[in-house]
């Protein structure tokens, strides 16, 4: 299985917080992929989770990476592109 990258800002005011992390562990246990999250040069979490991401503290402005476990490009970047609204708050 190939690994797929895409890079994702945090947008929201408040940082990745309770109600995003949320809507992205549903996303993703909804499309039944391997998504895991996490800045560059540090460890990744498996975004399933909402207490891992919150894990995270991630603040408003950071730049984080998307790995998603799929053959199917479109399938990541539309995945990609989810996360990505609901990181603008």
């Amino acid at each position: 299985m190939s690994v797929i990258a895409h890079e994702v800002e945090v947008l929201d005011p408040i940082g990745l917080h309770a109600r995003p992390a949320s809507q992205i562990v549903k996303l993703v246990k909804e499309s039944g992929l391997t998504i895991t999250i996490g800045r560059e040069g540090e460890e990744f979490v498996k975004a399933n989770s909402a207490l891992m991401l919150m894990s995270l503290k991630i603040k408003t402005g950071e730049k984080l990476t998307l790995q998603v476990e799929t053959e199917d490009a479109a399938v990541a970047g539309e995945i990609a592109g989810q996360i990505q609204e609901f990181l603008k708050g």
